[in-house]
């Protein structure tokens, strides 16, 4: 085609008169002008091309001819390729109101058009660049390129003024450096709907794109815009909504703290209606009888204590805090243990009094600063008439008058603690004075069943024990430990007394108290029927206390208490292992023997308490042993029982253990929880120190090369 071209335009050139070739040689040097600026560079071609170019060059660049092949021309060329055909001379020198109608059309097709040529992104170029591919070439192929600037082809080789003008703007802005340095095409004014990808709905959202605010009008219908070509808009921070779901629901991400795909959510229409309308509640909260309910509140309240469980159950729901609010829950109250101290107010304390006491039968109000007592002891006295036990622990201000008052009007008291009274009052006007005290458990009498007087400065030990013994027959715990006197001398302790007038005694705790026992004829003692029901006796001294308790004082206490099941006689240097094999209690759970002399003994005594015990023993303290062979024998009789031992806590804290003997003990000892080897002088380093829980045990075992063993004596 490119070699048929040439020779047609050479026979038109014939025919023609001589006025038309020098007209085109007088337009040939502005017309080459022009054409250099639009079209640029022509691409080279072969040598055996030149002259056919160059003469097909004069007559395409005059200003008459058509910048791109004719109609009549290519339907020639397609029928018979080769075959000269006639131009019409109209068609080379179109009329003026065809050349003003196209100019018109060129306007608006360059205001319709989605970019220049200088604006097209690579990807409206690669479909034109196919096109040109596909196509034939053509002598006129470089002008036609050049000629479809503004998105359509002008009748003229020459550019249109329309076209021209419609690059000075974006000349003028890109001279700016915020336009250099990001040149984005300019879009059509048209509208997008973005629809979330959301599971749960659909929201349409109407953008209007940055090309300008009011659309244009056109009239011819616009160039359709690729997909590919999706305009680039510039990243703008939008406000943030104080209205939507998530500036009300979700947390406040901090700056730096990696907000993930939780900032970028969208809330929906559909999240805000869902987020609007209550959750269903479940089965519990609806179809639940209350009693059924009631029962289950009364179980976890047995097990667990009202407080905190009551106040977390009634956040559930209506029916569950209706329930939770029922007085015979609030029966056992620990006000100390589950309040602050900065909430223990007067006001506070008499809220729950009104409010929740009025089925309580336990009250633990211990440390609480209160200025009216007697104002508390009123509303208490009116508001919890079951009242059976408080605690007044730490109420310094607590005077005789209280007492008297307390005593006389909760007749239903059974348990009094007033430990921690008389610090820092004259002991004239202290509850826990000689008159007031005996006075308040003569009043109280038989229904009596628990008293503390720990850590309180006492006067008259001996009539206090007299009125318990004469007056307080069901009295099962007695406290009387880190107890001082005014005199200088110690408080006598009547045993025989006590054991005659309190026979349901269970727990006696002499802890640490310048307590001594009463010397006793054999008579008295022959006559004693001790005490049959003890189960918890506390005798352990310091070092200066330390000479009191021997071995007769400790028989006439247990004579009869076959029921013990804790006996604690730590530092008490004058006991002996003789004394502890006679005792009469055979099932002791609980046996506290450091600093006691038989840990001392080189004799075969503390072997044979092993012995002894070894079977309901769960805790042995037998720290600061210094005698190796003896504790070495006790830890195996101990392990013989295997794992019918249920031996859990070891105290061998200080003592001349051995490494054998501890492994003897993790090896046949299931039930273990916890075994102190802080300072063993005969251990390795790295296992002196407390280990504690199944972990740490087991750890311990694989450091010392043991294994527990199982029931078929393998390894677990």
């Amino acid at each position: 085609m490119s070699e048929s071209l040439p020779a047609q335009v050479e026979e038109t050139k014939v025919s023609d008169e001589d006025g038309v070739k020098e007209k085109a040689e007088a337009a040939e040097g502005s017309a080459m002008q022009v054409d250099t600026d639009v079209v640029g560079e022509q691409p080279p071609l072969p040598p055996g091309d030149k002259e056919k170019s160059t003469t097909v060059d004069i007559n395409t660049l005059t200003p008459s001819t058509p910048s791109q092949t004719p109609p009549q021309l290519l339907a020639g060329e397609t029928t018979a390729s080769g075959t000269a055909a006639i131009i019409p001379e109209n068609i080379l020198s179109p009329p003026k109101s065809e050349t003003q109608t196209d100019e018109t059309n060129t306007a608006t097709s360059t205001s319709c058009s989605p970019a220049s040529e200088g604006q097209r992104s690579p990807a409206e170029e690669q479909p034109q660049q196919q096109l040109q591919a596909c196509t034939p070439p053509k002598q006129e192929q470089p002008e036609t390129a050049a000629s479809t600037v503004n998105g359509s082809i002008p009748k003229s080789g020459k550019p249109l003024a329309t076209a021209l003008s419609a690059k000075k703007p974006s000349k003028a802005a890109s001279t700016s450096p915020r336009a250099s340095r990001a040149r984005k095409p300019k879009a059509l004014p048209m509208y997008e709907s973005e629809i979330s990808d959301h599971k749960v709905g659909i929201k349409l959202c109407i953008k209007k794109s940055d090309a300008g605010d009011s659309v244009p009008t056109v009239t011819s219908p616009p160039v359709p815009v690729p997909a590919a070509s999706k305009p680039v808009r510039k990243r703008i921070r939008k406000p943030k909504q104080p209205d939507s779901d998530e500036a009300e629901y979700e947390p406040r991400k901090k700056k730096g703290g990696g907000g993930g795909d939780s900032q970028k959510k969208v809330s929906t229409s559909a999240d805000a209606a869902a987020t609007d309308e209550p959750i269903e509640q479940s089965v519990w909260a609806q179809k639940l009888p209350e009693e059924v309910l009631f029962r289950i509140f009364e179980h976890a309240v047995d097990m667990e204590g009202c407080l905190p469980t009551l106040f977390r159950l009634g956040r559930v729901c209506s029916l569950w805090r209706q329930v939770s609010l029922r007085p015979t829950l609030w029966r056992t109250m620990d006000l100390t243990t589950w309040v602050k101290e900065k909430y223990r107010t007067e006001l506070k304390l008499k809220w729950f009094v009104d409010n929740r006491c009025s089925a309580c039968t336990e009250l633990n109000v211990s440390n609480w600063k209160i200025t009216d007592i007697n104002c508390f002891l009123t509303k208490l006295s009116s508001g919890c008439p079951n009242l059976a036990g408080i605690t007044l622990s730490g109420w310094k201000g607590f005077t005789s008058d209280n007492l008297t008052y307390l005593v006389d009007n909760l007749h239903k008291l059974q348990r009094l603690d007033l430990s921690s009274i008389n610090v820092e009052m004259n002991a004239s006007k202290s509850a826990v004075g000689i008159t007031s005290l005996c006075n308040a458990l003569q009043t109280m009498g038989s229904r009596l069943t628990h008293l503390y007087l720990a850590h309180n400065r006492l006067a008259g030990i001996p009539q206090i024990v007299g009125i318990l013994s004469t007056h307080c027959p069901n009295l099962a715990l007695l406290d009387l430990s880190n107890v001082t006197t005014q005199a200088t001398s110690h408080g006598v302790l009547h045993i025989e007394k006590l054991q005659r007038g309190c026979q349901k005694l269970k727990v006696l705790r002499v802890t640490n108290s310048h307590i001594t026992p009463s010397t006793a004829s054999m008579q008295e003692i022959m006559d004693s029927p001790g005490f049959p029901n003890l189960e918890e006796l506390s005798v352990a001294a310091l070092t200066d206390e330390s000479r009191i308790i021997s071995d007769d004082h400790l028989q006439r206490i247990l004579k009869s208490s076959s029921k013990l099941k804790l006996l604690d006689v730590r530092n008490c240097t004058r006991l002996t292992h003789e004394s502890l094999i006679r005792l009469p209690a055979w099932d002791i759970k609980h046996l506290f023997l450091s600093g006691c002399s038989v840990t001392r003994d080189m004799g075969s005594g503390l072997e044979l308490i092993a012995s002894k015990w070894a079977h309901s023993l769960i805790e042995l303290d037998l720290a600061w042993a210094n005698v190796q062979q003896p504790i070495d024998n006790a830890l195996r009789a101990l392990a013989e029982k295997g794992r019918e031992s249920p031996l859990a806590h070891l105290n061998l804290c200080g003592s001349s253990v051995s490494d054998e003997a501890v492994k003897e003990i993790l090896t046949n000892c299931a039930n273990m929880s916890s075994i102190n080897l802080a300072s063993c002088r005969g251990l390795p380093r790295g296992v002196k120190r407390l280990m504690q829980g199944p972990q740490e045990l087991h750890e311990l075992r694989e450091v010392l090369g043991v294994q527990l063993k199982t029931n078929s004596s393998g390894s677990n």
